[in-house]
Order: C-alpha cells, then sequence, then structure tokens
C-alpha cells in the first residue's frame, strides 16, 4: 500500500510540472499574441464578464478545461472578427504609426519635486483603474529578456491598485506587482495583501495576473478571463512610459522603440531620431507583421489541451 502510495505522489508531482510548463509556455503565446496583435487583445481583455463553473485546478491558478476552452475560443472569436484577407495589409499600413511610434502622442506629465524627481506614489487611472506606481526600478540593458520593442522591463518596477480580494468575498484588497531579477528574464510577481505570504509569479505581467483572474474565476468573481499585464501594472500610462524612457541606460535597450512626445505647450519634438538610434529600423522591419494568428492559436490548442488533460488526470489519480 505504501508503494502505491508513493507512486501515485510520484505521478501527481510529474502531472504538476507537466501543468505548470504548459501554463507558462501558454501565457507566453497570449503576450506574444497580445503585442502583435494589440487590437485584438483589446477585444479580448474587455470581453463581457461570465460566470464559469470550473472542474476544479491543481494547485494556485492552473487552468481549468473549461476555463482553456473558452480563452481559446473567445480568442479565435475576436480573431475571426478582424478580415483575415485585410489584416495583414491593414497592420502594413499602420505599423509606421502603432509599433514604430514615430506619430508623437500628447502626454500628461507626471508631478515632480522642485529638482525635477518624480513625486511617489505616481498616481495614473481613476476609480477602479486607479494604480499607483511607488517606484520605477532600473533598467537592465544588457539582457535581451528585460526589454521588447514597446516595453522595458525595469528591475525594482513597483506598483499596486485595488482589486477583488481572494480570500473575502465581496471584497477589495490592495495588489502589488514588481518586476524582479531572475537573471536571464525578469520574473513578474504579484502579491495581495490579504495574502502576504502567497506570491504569484511568471515569466510575463500577464501570465502573473492570470493567475489571480483563474483563481477569481473559480471562486465566481465576475473578473476578465484574460488581461493586459502592463495595463495591470501601470506600464501603459504615457506617462510612465515617457518616465522610464528618461531612465539611465534606456537609450542602450536595442529592440527598444522609443516613442515621441509632444508635450502640453510645446513644438513637436522627439527622445531620439532614426540616426540616434540604428536600431529602429532594424527592429521596424523585423517587427511581427506577417506573424499568423491561427498558427499561434493551434499551438495555444495543444497547451490547452495539455493543460485540461493533466487536470483531469491529477484530480482522478491524486490520494486524498
Amino acid at each position: 500500500m505504501a508503494v502505491k502510495r508513493e507512486g501515485l505522489d510520484k505521478n501527481y508531482q510529474d502531472i504538476r510540472a507537466k501543468v505548470q510548463m504548459a501554463r507558462a509556455e501558454n501565457n507566453q503565446l497570449l503576450d506574444m499574441l497580445s503585442e502583435a496583435y494589440p487590437e485584438v487583445d483589446a477585444d479580448f481583455s474587455s470581453s463581457d464578464n461570465e460566470d464559469s463553473v470550473l472542474n476544479g485546478s491543481v494547485g494556485g491558478g492552473e487552468l481549468s478545461e473549461a476555463l482553456v476552452h473558452r480563452k481559446r475560443d473567445s480568442l479565435r472569436a475576436s480573431l475571426a472578427a478582424h478580415d483575415p484577407s485585410t489584416h495583414i495589409t491593414k497592420r502594413r499600413r499602420c505599423l509606421g504609426k502603432r509599433d514604430s511610434r514615430a506619430e508623437p502622442k500628447h502626454v500628461e506629465s507626471l508631478q515632480r519635486d522642485s529638482h525635477g524627481s518624480l513625486v511617489f506614489p505616481v498616481v495614473i487611472g481613476k476609480g477602479q483603474d486607479e494604480v499607483q506606481i511607488h517606484a520605477l526600478g532600473r533598467v537592465v540593458w544588457d539582457r535581451d529578456a528585460y526589454h521588447t520593442s514597446r516595453y522595458i522591463w525595469t528591475v525594482g518596477f513597483k506598483s499596486t491598485r485595488m482589486y477583488p480580494s481572494l480570500l473575502a468575498n465581496n471584497t477589495r484588497c490592495l495588489y502589488s506587482s514588481e518586476i524582479l531579477d531572475g537573471g536571464d528574464s525578469p520574473v513578474f510577481q504579484v502579491t495581495a495583501e490579504d495574502m502576504p505570504d502567497m506570491a504569484f509569479r511568471a515569466m510575463s505581467s500577464s501570465g502573473a495576473w492570470k493567475q489571480i483572474l483563474d483563481q477569481l474565476t473559480a471562486k465566481g468573481v465576475g473578473v476578465k478571463t484574460h488581461a493586459s499585464g502592463p495595463q495591470m501594472y501601470g506600464l501603459i500610462h504615457l506617462g510612465v512610459t515617457k518616465a522610464i524612457q528618461e531612465l539611465e541606460n534606456a537609450d542602450k535597450c536595442q529592440k527598444y522603440i522609443r516613442q515621441l512626445w509632444v508635450e502640453d505647450g510645446a513644438e513637436s519634438s522627439s527622445d531620439a531620431t532614426d540616426d540616434d538610434n540604428p536600431h529602429r529600423a532594424s527592429s521596424l522591419a523585423n517587427s511581427s507583421v506577417d506573424a499568423e494568428p491561427e498558427a499561434a492559436l493551434r499551438r495555444l490548442s495543444v497547451h490547452d489541451s495539455t493543460i485540461a488533460a493533466a487536470t483531469n488526470e491529477s484530480l482522478t489519480s491524486h490520494p486524498n
């Protein structure tokens, strides 16, 4: 009996590892789709909340079969709403405006003291979308995974926001979102104030928050099934983007394409020109214009099937 139980325990641990690996890859694929097709991500993230009946989960935040099928179907529906015959053409046409950030944008200046330093916490957003930035962190320019063409993942960045509690029904609590030094790649960590000993970590900001969304959905709380990690962190605010671009060593991030700005009451200007940043042209040329969303969806389907199968197997084989 003891031998059988030991075998079941080992099998359960193997299944957990398989689920965690598939889930990490799943989150990376979702972030790839979000970055390559922001218009699809906007549709997906803002979809109507749904009540869900889950079949169970393995550990904190693993996906159930009902959830992964609904996520994939919602994403496919969002993609289908865009005419595939014109989608790539439209992206090529608007690439210069969206991905190259070549069109200067108006930015709301953040509060600074008499010495020009930011006054923390920086408050952005209003109401339930309010986020407070407590630290911008530092730029890690010499490790490729710490920036993309659109974001610089600064180590030490920290923000907080209110969101439904995982412990108390009909209660909101404070969540802290941080970017940590994980060696070759940054680690994104979210911690709830009422659960300080349980940190939700992932290799992407969306992945860290998705663990929380999955658990809230399993409890019947009406939240999104997938949310933009940068939005939850407060990183999409143009004032924050500008402040991070101005940090020391930000100009050394070779893949990053700098946003151009129009200050209130000032003439159009830029932080850098094409001549100042020789990597802009190559970044623009190598951007994901020709990315195939259906191929990514097929990969998501494989991962979803792996997660669902492993979840069901664990529920039937894990010893009580």
